[in-house]
């Protein structure tokens, strides 16, 4: 039966897979059912490995059977790649390979390089005899250093997608602008025509920008999907249900009364700021709830395996002053554990009020690995480097982003200020002129009766072909634009969860309605003197 076995292993991994277990390696091998799906799933993968792999050396110190190790990480569905360690599990389980056959095999059907590399690397060490323990710790060595590297050049490279998309976005502005005196000045064909195509090729230069902004990015998860989270969170659900079909049924309303689009804007941003600003509060609090866990996981290993006691009497010797964000959760977990109630309960709740993705992965690998008896002081190391490596790269990533954020919110004031101000001194210079031509006869649309050079043959179409309205719309839409693709440049370059979109939206709808309602005003009281009317 070996024999037969290995013969048929060796045939599987030169690509000649035996008829009879063709259509179960069909079930088992990787789906490849879209490219976008395959992407999207790499790039998780990415994110994913590093606490695998922890997982997998944390439980590791208990000394436990090979199989024990694949068939626990096969269940931890919050990690992405666990399912293909799940497919290794069962090529040796119901088919006899062994571990290393099974991981070339799988790894065969791998379209994530870092993972396809990975599982190689393991049945390379396995086939050789290397201890699986030795292997996963020089492994984790390795992934930790390639995880920093990969984020430190993301960053990188988003520090300089950056400049480029205010840039970019600088020039459209100045482009739509540029185009639309050309429109008032020259005959270009149809107005509407062109300032349409403008209006959507800056539409489609934004798009570009995020995109490239959101692919430069590092990939990452802040906030844990849960059914129970903190407390910013569950305030953030609920407003949601409220303020969100508020902003929709207002925008409704005051679009079929025909109230200014500056206002309208201006009451979206304040109703949904509640939901961005909570939302960023709770941000904050991750952070330092993160941060804090790095102390308290080291802690509690320390003194499980120094003292020899449960996790339970391990919290007491923890100095709560140390933890700080942590300390309140902390404390209701240990009350919750000598009243005797389930343990795992206790810790999912103590995961959940923490809202940090970080902590739910973290917390789970540290108490599996306590619980298979692995080594308390080595597991608590463990994840405290790992988490707090990833804390100090999330700090790098936030001076990149604020200096970004800081940057786009006056840029994006200026740019609608400018638009929105140049358009409104074309719509007065537009009826001064008309009134121009009005009292004159007809001076601007053909030779006089003396045979001099008009405007009209010179090329000048000198506002006679531009609806005023239009103007106004050609400024709204552009605002509305900018507005849009600036704040998903933000998201994009800060990250998190989706609750920063209300957060700096209700920022860009704010100030583009000021602009839409304060420089028509300005514009006006400029052009209201005596001196620049008269004769007209």
């Amino acid at each position: 039966m070996a024999e037969t076995v290995s013969g048929t292993a060796q045939d599987n991994i030169a690509g000649k897979p035996s008829s009879s277990l063709t259509g179960s390696l069909k079930q088992l091998a990787l789906p490849f059912t879209t490219y976008i799906q395959s992407y999207v799933e790499s790039s998780r993968i990415d994110v994913d490995l590093l606490y695998m792999i922890t997982y997998m050396n944390s439980i590791a110190t208990a000394d436990i059977a090979r199989d024990e190790i694949f068939r626990r990480v096969s269940e931890r569905e919050e990690f992405v790649c666990s399912k293909y360690i799940h497919q290794v599990y069962l090529l040796a389980k119901n088919w006899n390979y062994e571990y290393s056959v099974a991981c070339a095999i799988v790894s065969k059907r791998m379209a994530n390089k870092r993972l396809k590399d990975l599982l190689a690397r393991l049945a390379n060490a396995m086939s050789s005899g290397e201890p699986e323990k030795r292997f996963l710790e020089n492994e984790w060595v390795t992934m930790m250093t390639v995880y920093k590297n990969e984020y430190e050049r993301s960053l990188e490279s988003l520090k300089k997608w950056t400049d480029a998309y205010t840039a970019l976005l600088v020039s459209m502005a100045f482009i739509s602008v540029t185009v639309l005196l050309s429109v008032i000045l020259y005959n270009l064909g149809d107005p509407e025509t062109t300032l349409y195509g403008t209006v959507f090729l800056t539409a489609m230069v934004g798009g570009i920008g995020v995109f490239i902004l959101r692919s430069e990015a590092p990939k990452e998860n802040k906030t844990h999907t849960l059914a129970y989270c903190s407390v910013e969170q569950q305030q953030i659900k609920d407003m949601s249900k409220v303020l969100i079909p508020a902003a929709i049924a207002f925008t409704i309303f005051f679009l079929l009364i025909g109230i200014n689009v500056g206002f309208i804007m201006i009451v979206i941003g304040l109703l949904i700021a509640p939901i961005g600003f909570v939302g960023m509060m709770d941000d904050k609090n991750i952070d330092k709830r993160d941060r804090d866990f790095s102390q308290f996981t080291k802690m509690l290993g320390s003194a499980v395996g120094g003292m020899g006691v449960t996790v339970k009497e391990a919290i007491t010797k923890v100095d709560k002053k140390s933890i700080g964000m942590l300390e309140p959760l902390v404390n209701i977990l240990y009350v919750q554990l000598i009243m005797g109630l389930e343990p795992r309960l206790c810790w999912m709740k103590f995961v959940g009020s923490s809202g940090s993705d970080l902590i739910n992965k973290f917390t789970y690998i540290f108490l599996d690995a306590l619980d298979l008896g692995g080594d308390a002081t080595k597991i608590g190391k463990l994840v405290n480097s790992t988490n707090l490596e990833i804390v100090l790269l999330r700090l790098k990533r936030g001076m990149v982003a604020s200096s970004f954020t800081t940057l786009v919110v006056p840029l994006h004031i200026s740019m609608s200020a400018l638009i929105v101000f140049i358009v409104e001194i074309l719509v007065i210079f537009s009826t001064m002129i008309e009134k121009l031509y009005s009292s004159m006869g007809d001076w601007g649309s053909g030779a006089g009766s003396s045979g001099g050079v008009s405007a009209a043959s010179l090329g000048f179409n000198l506002f006679q072909n531009v609806p005023v309205d239009f103007l106004q719309q050609y400024s709204i839409m552009l605002v509305i634009v900018l507005t849009i693709a600036n704040t998903m440049a933000a998201k994009a370059v800060v990250g998190g969860n989706n609750y920063k979109y209300c957060y700096y939206g209700s920022i860009m709808l704010v100030t583009s309605g000021l602009c839409l309602i304060i420089v028509p005003l300005v514009v006006q009281g400029i052009f209201s003197f005596p001196t620049l009317t008269e004769g007209v």
